[in-house]
């Protein structure tokens, strides 16, 4: 058994056409007066080489007198004739990934077979999607550049491109499917945070027709509650990335409850070629709108806080700590101290302003216009200390926009919907009456993009706190 993969060797078939056989192998006989004259006619072999994807095999023999050569590759195809000295060469189907094949080639009587296996790649492709640009805490990444909350299964493969990008390739849909098989499951109302979802998800799918498919088929599949909701007979662009924007609750053939595999294969009414190869990129789903804060109570840490780059200056929004307000986000007196966010001295703004100075920062995305109230309780510390101008303080603000950078926003604090910096110092909550601190309430107007941030920082020479943090609609 020989092997042919891309640029791989030379496969010989050797036979001389004057022979005797015996129980001793090939014996020559002795040509008698006929030949007298003549050139005898000699298959000695052939080579094979490999082109393209590794399917393209080339035959070239090596004859003397002999006026042609037939060859059967093995495939089902038409026979090949072709004169002494000429090559033949044959493209055998990309259908299936690897196959065995039993190449025959007859000269001047003789046939000479050999089992091959012929190894079928599909090259990558070199374009990619532009990766999504809306803040990660915005965006459930099943599969982007930015993170994968699932793998590859059946029939699929991560690749890499030269360019950096990652792409997932599904390949062989005329029989097999592709999976992406989730980390866990996603429910839709839950995806971000408890009663924070989404209702869309994004594919961007690319296809080249004459190597993959024309329709895609896509299932979410709920293995909890055995239920497949699936969307048919999408129209892909030949040779293009195509996008595709899906609601949950009404494109599908069911409303998208909750899933954990998302399966790709080629539509009902959808034609397959060659290796019915597609590319699968930018898997995500867009955080609903609304005023929830997600993390409020920082329970979680700095997660849903934590800026992507901020120029010259942290990502880090604050210091975690465990000495918050003893009460929940819902105003629940819990008889001990619960987690909030903490700044240092080294990492307030102000006059203290350096490149360890933390920001706290959320997006929301709000009714345009409409009514609302940032609320929040605060503590700073009221030990010892050389004050800044203005006093010790804690300040909150609604920015009028969304901001990429955070040395952007912190050098746009004058462009807000509204603001407030605290002044009581009256020591850390559990020092503050009834362990609560002070509550702040800032009424602002939703912009009519509807886009706005908030966002915390601190100036004292003391530690400074704030704890559940939440937009009240009006």
């Amino acid at each position: 058994m020989n092997s042919l993969k891309k640029g791989i060797g030379t496969l010989l078939i050797v036979g001389l056409m004057i022979v005797s056989c015996d129980d001793e192998g090939y014996i020559p006989i002795a040509p008698d007066d006929s030949f007298v004259g003549k050139t005898a006619a000699v298959f000695s072999s052939f080579s094979t080489s490999t082109d393209g994807d590794g399917t393209i095999v080339t035959v070239k023999p090596l004859t003397v007198g002999v006026d042609s050569y037939v060859v059967d590759f093995g495939d089902g195809s038409s026979t090949v004739t072709a004169a002494q000295g000429e090559t033949v060469t044959h493209d055998y189907s990309n259908k299936d990934a690897s196959t065995d094949y039993t190449i025959s080639v007859t000269a001047a009587g003789i046939t000479k077979t050999t089992d091959i296996t012929v190894d079928h790649t599909v090259q990558p492709i070199g374009t990619a999607p532009s990766s999504p640009s809306g803040k990660r805490y915005n965006l459930l990444n099943i599969f982007t550049d930015a993170t994968s909350f699932g793998s590859a299964g059946t029939g699929g493969k991560v690749i890499a491109l030269e360019s950096g990008n990652n792409l997932l390739e599904f390949s062989r849909l005329h029989s097999d499917t592709g999976v992406v098989s989730l980390s866990d499951e996603i429910v839709a109302t839950d995806a971000f945070y408890s009663g924070v979802g989404s209702s869309e998800i994004h594919f961007d799918v690319y296809s080249n027709f004459a190597e993959g498919i024309d329709k895609l088929k896509i299932t979410l599949v709920d293995s909890t509650n055995s239920v497949s909701h699936v969307i048919d007979d999408l129209d892909l662009t030949d040779g293009e990335w195509t996008s595709f924007d899906f609601n949950l609750d009404t494109d599908f053939s069911s409303p998208v409850v909750q899933f954990e595999t998302i399966v790709f294969e080629v539509a009902s009414s959808g034609t397959t070629n060659d290796h019915a190869t597609i590319y699968v990129d930018n898997i995500y789903m867009p955080r609903m709108t609304g005023s929830t804060i997600i993390n409020g109570d920082f329970e979680d840490g700095q997660d849903f806080w934590k800026w992507g780059k901020f120029t010259d200056g942290t990502t880090n929004p604050f210091g975690s700590s465990s000495d918050g307000s003893d009460f929940d986000i819902d105003g629940n007196d819990t008889g001990g101290k619960t987690r909030g966010a903490k700044w240092s001295s080294s990492q307030s703004a102000g006059e203290f302003r350096s490149s360890s100075s933390r920001f706290a920062y959320q997006e929301l995305v709000l009714t345009p216009g409409a009514n609302y109230i940032l609320q929040y309780q605060y503590a700073i510390k009221d030990d010892s200390g050389t004050d800044p101008v203005g006093g010790r303080r804690v300040v909150g603000l609604i920015l009028d926009q969304h901001y990429d950078d955070g040395a952007d926003a912190a050098a746009n604090l004058g462009n807000n919907l509204g603001f407030d910096e605290g002044f009581v110092a009256e020591g850390k909550f559990s020092d503050t009456n009834n362990d609560f601190g002070t509550l702040v309430q800032i009424p602002f107007t939703a912009n009519i993009s509807g886009e706005v941030a908030v966002m915390f920082y601190a100036v004292s020479p003391k530690d400074a706190y704030i704890d559940n943090v939440k937009v009240i609609a009006l």
